[in-house]
């Protein structure tokens, strides 16, 4: 067997953009009093016009928040703001953390619709407030949290900014996903402050292609309407069509290869240890299905026989770190690597996945879990399964697919 990942064929274009292109200007530089909001696929730079935007008000909020959904979402901005000297009057947690040390609110609250509204009336007793709240990844967001974010911010202000792409959304929320939906029934008002971004910088374009190619089926299932930007306007829960950038194209088509289970987690710490001694700062995530915790366990210890060091979480806690560092590896499950990227990405048993044709919003978060997974990847994706089902037979259909989407130079 060759070697899956050669980043000498890659490292002299690998993405090191950190300036924003003129719409995400515009975004950072918006009124700082009001709510905003930015709709963008996969990386688009929502995150980073984030961050840029805290830079833009820490000169004017003394108390700012910053909130995401999860834990490496949350290590990369804290290590982003760090790298700029910014640390004062900022909190940046993930939203469970922020509201259980500070609400009482308990994570077993979620599954419960009246248990979580409690987290409602929690913010509006408590003496918090913030001048400016800022959240990623909020199409994760339950309507509640929202509300209760509003109930904590300062009414002179009213500074609330955030951003989403309805794509990933593999938490649930479908009712966000529906074209009659509003922010306005959650008390947000984003008319006329908000953008859309729609040009990928991250994923080279033979990445995107595949993965959009393999979401787009679950999209119309689940009746999400797909409109290029200049179609959307204003309907909320339309799904942006991505743009490509030509200058990410590395000619590296995405790999589906099948391995037996038996062999898997051997493999992989093998070609992890090929791919590292081609470059050996880079950084690749090991994805694996959230429910297959045990061949997460199993990579992580053929990793660990070949002395490379790397981090696989064993829970939560453990995923408040510095994600931004290399050389850096990682064997987790893709739902909890969300937000976060790497040169290169492994796919680890993808055939666990599965199709749920008489639940098209269950499916449709199998499949999202899937192209969040591929879309973490920049310049080479490598997709392991060991027996072929209907999900691996949607993405040999969407690796042999013609490109569709426009291109940006």
């Amino acid at each position: 067997m060759g070697q899956w990942i050669d980043f000498q064929q890659t490292v002299n274009q690998r993405l090191l953009r950190e300036y924003l292109d003129n719409e995400q200007t515009k975004v950072k530089n918006m009124n700082i009093k009001g709510h905003g909001l930015v709709r963008g696929i996969a990386g688009s730079g929502k995150s980073l016009v984030l961050r840029n935007r805290v830079e833009k008000i820490i000169n004017d909020y003394d108390d700012i928040l910053i909130l995401s959904y999860n834990r490496f979402m949350n290590g990369w901005l804290t290590s982003k703001l760090r790298e700029k000297g910014i640390s004062k009057k900022i909190t940046c947690k993930t939203f469970h953390t922020w509201a259980y040390y500070n609400l009482k609110y308990d994570y077993n609250f979620d599954q419960d619709d009246n248990l979580r509204k409690q987290v409602i009336e929690l913010a509006t007793k408590s003496r918090l407030k913030y001048q400016a709240i800022l959240i990623d990844e909020a199409q994760d967001f339950y309507d509640e949290w929202f509300q209760a974010v509003l109930q904590v911010l300062d009414t002179d202000t009213n500074s609330l900014f955030f951003v989403y792409d309805n794509t990933q959304s593999v938490y649930g929320q479908p009712h966000r996903r529906k074209q009659d939906w509003s922010w306005r029934k959650l008390g947000i008002n984003v008319v006329g402050r908000s953008q859309i971004f729609d040009v990928n910088y991250r994923n080279s374009p033979e990445i995107l292609e595949s993965a959009w190619h393999f979401i787009l089926t679950s999209l119309f299932d689940a009746n999400m309407k797909v409109s290029k930007k200049e179609q959307v306007q204003t309907r909320i829960g339309a799904i942006i069509e991505p743009k490509t950038k030509k200058s990410r194209s590395s000619n590296i088509q995405p790999l589906l290869l099948q391995i037996p289970n038996y062999e898997l987690p051997l493999i992989v710490a093998q070609q992890v240890k090929l791919a590292l001694s081609s470059h050996q700062q880079s950084s690749i995530g090991v994805l694996v299905h959230p429910q297959n915790w045990r061949l997460k366990d199993l990579i992580s210890a053929e990793l660990l026989k070949l002395n490379i060091r790397h981090h696989a979480p064993r829970g939560s806690r453990e995923r408040d770190m510095n994600v931004v560092d290399r050389p850096f590896v990682i064997v987790d499950s893709w739902n909890a690597l969300k937000g976060v990227e790497f040169d290169a990405v492994i796919i680890a048993g993808l055939d666990m996945a599965n199709e749920f044709p008489h639940d098209p919003d269950a499916d449709f978060q199998e499949k999202a879990g899937i192209y969040t997974a591929m879309t973490r990847a920049r310049d080479h994706l490598v997709m392991l399964y060991d027996t072929k089902n209907s999900i691996v037979d949607l993405m040999e259909n969407a690796l042999n697919s013609p490109p569709q989407l426009e291109s940006q130079e």
